[in-house]
């Protein structure tokens, strides 16, 4: 049972949590495209970008990158017509990625009368349309099993050639991966007769399932251009205790970054937002954790915004609140 799975994953070592780069002070800007051309019928390319707003919801928004002016020329021209929102990214002068909202009515009608080659494929990638466990905010375990793409039987569509091009624009990103939601999909050894797991593996080299691991409920395809690896963070990587500088609370929350509390403002608090003063600085290259000085230092622009999960969070209000303790 499961050979089409590999028995391994690369495991990469780090001695430091990677840096977040804030961009510094590159220009960038969205900017609205009004297309003068009607959509007059549904290709397999159009029609694999369309079915997410045709069949799950209207809140969809396909992002596909277009610093290629070849691909640019495909999406423009077989799927943009299809969206009465059609907005291009361009960071320092060059369009990175175009981004399609709002399906026009006549298209999700086209959707619905046509049939393309790459239909079955995505019946098969969702296999019903109900979203509402994919967002429903519950946590989960989830196990990641590698792919053999060479032990699956091809899914070969003819026609596809514009779809595939646009999905290999996605593996030639910085970061070379892919990722889809299926509905539907048991990790079992049938899955592996998956038409649109067995479609993707002729053009992704390399596809991870990630799985519940309480229901087999397959939750994310990824898909890459090159071979997974899972970081391992060794001690030296790992969020320093937190410290205090006078009435002042460093909190290291990873990737070089601190949080700064200043407690003589602060009652105890039960949520994050309940802080009145909290600043993200970035500690400079090379700079421990333990020498940083947050007088010496600007923080991180207003306007950034950081997501924590939740037992992250909660460990952080607790330390608040025990220093505050200390503190008063």
């Amino acid at each position: 049972m499961y050979e089409w799975i590999k028995g391994y994953n690369l495991v990469e070592y780090s001695e430091q949590a990677e840096r977040m780069d804030f961009g510094g002070h590159e220009s960038f800007h969205m900017e609205r495209l009004e297309l003068e051309s009607p959509p007059v019928g549904v290709t397999a390319a159009a029609q694999y970008f369309i079915a997410q707003q045709a069949w799950l919801s209207d809140d969809f928004q396909q992002m596909i990158p277009a610093d290629n002016a070849n691909i640019r020329e495909l999406i423009l021209a077989e799927v943009a017509p299809h969206f009465a929102d059609v907005k291009q990214f361009i960071r320092e002068g060059n369009i990175e990625t175009i981004y399609l909202r709002e399906l026009k009515p006549e298209s999700r009608q086209l959707f619905l009368d046509t049939h393309t080659g790459i239909l079955p494929v995505l019946e098969d990638l969702y296999r019903h349309h109900d979203i509402s466990d994919s967002f429903s905010g519950v946590k989960r375990t989830i196990v990641n099993y590698v792919v053999d793409p060479a032990a699956l039987e091809p899914y070969e569509v003819p026609g596809t050639e514009t779809l595939q091009a646009l999905l290999n624009a996605y593996l030639e990103l910085p970061d070379g991966e892919y990722a889809l939601m299926p509905l539907g999909w048991k990790f079992d050894d049938y899955l592996q007769n998956s038409a649109a797991l067995r479609f993707f593996a002729g053009w992704a080299p390399h596809l991870m399932l990630g799985v519940d691991a309480d229901t087999d409920e397959v939750i994310i395809l990824h898909m890459s251009g090159r071979e997974f690896t899972r970081e391992v963070l060794l001690n030296s990587a790992r969020p320093k205790p937190s410290r205090r500088r006078g009435s002042y609370l460093y909190v290291d929350i990873g990737h070089a970054l601190v949080n700064v509390i200043d407690l003589s403002r602060q009652s105890h608090i039960k949520a994050w937002n309940e802080l009145k003063d909290v600043k993200v600085y970035q500690l400079p290259e090379g700079m421990d954790f333990n020498d940083f000085n947050h007088e010496t230092a600007e923080p991180l622009p207003a306007g950034i915004a950081f997501f924590y999960d939740q037992d992250s969070l909660q460990s952080m209000i607790g330390r608040v609140n025990q220093e505050l303790e200390d503190f008063n």
